[in-house]
């Protein structure tokens, strides 16, 4: 599936998000995610990046830290901002965007 296709999946889902690039790389933004972190309703910004950075497969980043939640976060610049990610590896760059940002997600539940 091509970055075009992935993203309309996932943009199916959360309308608000918009397609970004890093270093060529074709990153999915969404600016109001909602998702369950630790039993409780949470909304934030979340970068999708799709492929191998810093050590992992692919990684997801967060706006901020989830108290309790997530191991070892460590801080990052990408598209020009700074964002937060818990280390959980092995999410695989071969999944559609939806099931790897879900997959990303249940480090946080």
């Amino acid at each position: 599936m091509s970055d075009q296709e992935q993203f309309a999946a996932l943009k199916a889902i959360y309308p608000d998000a918009v397609l970004v690039r890093e270093g060529g790389v074709a990153a999915a933004y969404l600016p109001a995610a909602s998702f369950r972190a630790g039993g409780v309703m949470t909304t934030m910004q979340l970068l999708l990046f799709p492929a191998f950075h810093t050590g992992y497969v692919t990684r997801l980043f967060f706006e901020r830290k989830i108290s309790g939640k997530g191991a070892n976060w460590t801080q990052h610049s990408v598209v020009s901002r700074t964002w937060w990610a818990p280390s959980f590896k092995d999410v695989a760059p071969t999944l559609p965007w939806p099931a790897m940002l879900f997959a990303h997600l249940r480090a946080v539940e």
